[in-house]
């Protein structure tokens, strides 16, 4: 005879009370394997919130390369669209691929009674903004036409706007570099080349322009953006040997702003592949636990097993009744374990050290998926012993 959900809820809980203590070790098993899933997940979550928070700063990861005859004989050649074009489509995880030309000829920076002396002056290509990810505050980026006229516009950095335009918005206004006046056409959101660098203002101009203005007095790169933070040593690899093949007798050398980034994040993810492995251990132990009761409390109730299924329950429905016990057991180890995690997690992240946390939802479901499959598969195979009583006998008590 079957039970109704709620008389197998009742009799769930009579029969885990009556041995409490096993009941509460196996839960107990089950907490701390949980608890350390979850800690595990919480951890991951955050150190890639850091490393995005820390990635943000900066432009788009990226790699510039370059090419040098080691015997100084040849000058390097020039590498173009052609070149920009089969890269990409050889080397897998190119976000984009532009260009642009640094500027020192340049002195200082003005704008009426402002001036600025430490301002990067760059010329770049018509994709640059894109590819390093900075977003637009005010104005808009250079359009063909800035290129094809050679007109005198600029788009400057949020640092150099503060520094220079106190009194007015920049966009529209005029702006000095030294004796040649430029118009203000945008306001770009600053960013570090690398971490430990200190922002001083920049100036961006068409890339035609700055070789017009600058004459030799340049630095011209390739810029190589990267798609993922995770693909940051594949493609400097996998630039360097391309232009390698593909202009040989030179050598290459690549250059990046995220190398610390990618290296801090290859770290953390060992780090977290250790802690899940502890984790399903933990899960493992409280599983066994689990598969302890189980045997016991089918040994010890053989009784009330033979009397069940000698008033017409089936074996399914009595074993339903024990994988009940190892489920509630389960939901309510995993859950406890969740809410102390969270609760210790807030605490120090708010009040040891600052990090960036929010409570996910996915990973709460993942702790408490892990412990229902533990729960109940570890449960499961003991209970199957019921299949195996023989009515007769367990009326007896054999």
């Amino acid at each position: 005879m079957a039970l109704s959900p709620a008389d197998l809820i009742l009799t769930t809980f009579r029969d885990l009370g009556g041995n409490w203590v096993r009941s509460g070790l196996t839960t107990l098993g089950i907490f701390m394997g949980v608890a350390a899933v979850n800690a595990t997940l919480n951890i991951e979550a955050i150190t890639a919130a850091q490393i995005q928070q820390k990635l943000a700063l900066r432009d788009n990861p990226f790699v510039i390369p370059w090419i040098y005859d080691p015997t100084g004989t040849k000058p390097p050649p020039e590498l173009g669209e052609e070149d920009f074009v089969a890269m990409q489509q050889v080397v897998p995880g190119i976000y984009g691929v532009g260009q642009s030309t640094r500027v020192f000829n340049v002195d200082q920076v003005r704008h009426q009674g402002q001036v600025s002396n430490e301002a990067d002056i760059e010329g770049v290509s018509l994709n640059f903004q894109q590819m390093t990810g900075r977003q637009m505050l005010a104005g808009r980026f250079f359009q063909q036409s800035d290129f094809d006229e050679y007109y005198p516009v600029a788009v400057i950095d949020s640092v150099l706007a503060e520094q220079l335009f106190t009194e007015a918005p920049p966009v529209g206004q005029g702006l000095f570099l030294d004796t040649i006046r430029l118009t203000v056409i945008g306001v770009v959101e600053t960013k570090r080349w690398r971490g430990d660098s200190e922002p001083s203002g920049t100036v961006w101009v068409t890339q035609n322009y700055a070789d017009a203005i600058a004459g030799q007095f340049t630095w011209g790169r390739t810029q190589v953006a990267i798609a993922q933070l995770e693909n940051y040593q594949a493609v400097e690899d996998g630039v360097t040997t391309f232009l390698e093949q593909r202009y040989p007798g030179f050598e290459v050398g690549a250059w990046g702003n995220a190398e610390d980034l990618y290296r801090e994040e290859q770290q953390q993810r060992t780090s977290t592949r250790i802690l899940k492995g502890v984790g399903v251990l933990a899960l493992v132990i409280g599983g066994v636990g689990i598969a302890n009761i189980t045997i016991a409390a089918v040994m010890e109730r053989t009784r009330e097993i033979g009397l069940r299924r000698a008033i017409g329950a089936t074996d399914w429905e009595v074993m339903v009744q024990f994988i009940a016990e190892a489920a509630l057991l389960s939901l309510i180890g995993g859950t406890a374990a969740i809410a102390t995690i969270h609760g210790l997690t807030k605490v120090a992240t708010t009040q040891v050290f600052e990090a960036p946390y929010t409570f996910r939802v996915q990973d709460a479901a993942i702790s408490m998926g892990a412990a229902f499959v533990v729960g109940v598969g570890a449960s499961f195979f003991p209970a199957l012993r019921i299949t195996q009583i023989d009515v007769v006998q367990a009326l007896r008590g054999e």
